[in-house]
């Protein structure tokens, strides 16, 4: 038979009480005002308590969400779902990302931590979701991604146009010479006035010439087609 309490217990035992009065009304208070939306639900997931941050934040009233279960909220892929429940089932707090939807219908994005109650027996009761709303963060991201990969793109054209200016001048430094000689030496065969050792002699320095001209256009194609595979 079990002991009775003594004086000293029974005059404690309404302090004890009144402490945790006091303790449920600052939980209590801590989250009806939180800037983060809380949201309880049993064993199974279904939805048993949410805070006014969550009306809030989803448009839905709390008589509207109780007894729905939470996954009927979400718009998660089944590969990640499953994980999630893997996690917390075990004991596990989990944290991620993931979509969700309003009761307009349209969808949001919240980073959320989901983590298990568990009774005096050590069996899990209830699992408490506490989530923010991310979307204006996520689009911010995606737009200064976009606005990377456009910068690069700009870089990339910048690079491609200044390669294609370098190689124009080049090319025209390179023609230069070779034109020059192979104009110059055709006047004076055209003109028929040198013997036929002077006219050789000039066929061959146009020759030499064309050759040049011809491995400075090779080289050129060669570094375009280098440039190109790079964009």
């Amino acid at each position: 038979m079990a002991e009775e309490p003594s004086n000293e217990e029974l005059k404690k035992m309404p302090s004890d009480q009144a402490c945790m009065e006091d303790d449920l009304l600052k939980l209590s208070h801590a989250v009806t005002h939180s800037p983060s939306a809380i949201m309880i639900t049993d064993a199974q997931g279904v939805i048993e308590y949410v805070n006014p941050k969550f009306v809030d934040m989803t448009g839905f009233t709390r008589e509207e969400i109780m007894g729905t279960n939470a996954a009927d909220l979400g718009d998660q892929a089944p590969e990640d779902e499953t994980k999630m429940w893997e996690s917390i089932r075990s004991g596990n707090v989990w944290r991620g990302e993931f979509r969700n939807k309003r009761k307009s219908g349209e969808g949001y994005w919240e980073r959320a931590s989901i983590s298990a109650i568990r009774n005096q027996d050590g069996d899990i009761t209830h699992y408490v979701k506490i989530a923010e709303d991310v979307t204006e963060l996520k689009e911010a991201q995606t737009a200064l991604r976009e606005s990377q990969r456009q910068l690069f793109e700009q870089e990339k054209q910048v690079e491609i146009l200044k390669f294609a200016n370098d190689m124009a001048l080049k090319f025209m430094h390179e023609l230069r010479n070779p034109l020059v000689s192979i104009g110059g030496f055709s006047e004076r065969i055209s003109r028929g006035k040198y013997g036929e050792n002077e006219v050789m002699e000039y066929t061959g320095i146009i020759y030499q010439q064309a050759k040049r001209l011809d491995k400075a256009l090779n080289e050129l194609l060669i570094q375009l087609k280098t440039a190109a595979e790079k964009v």
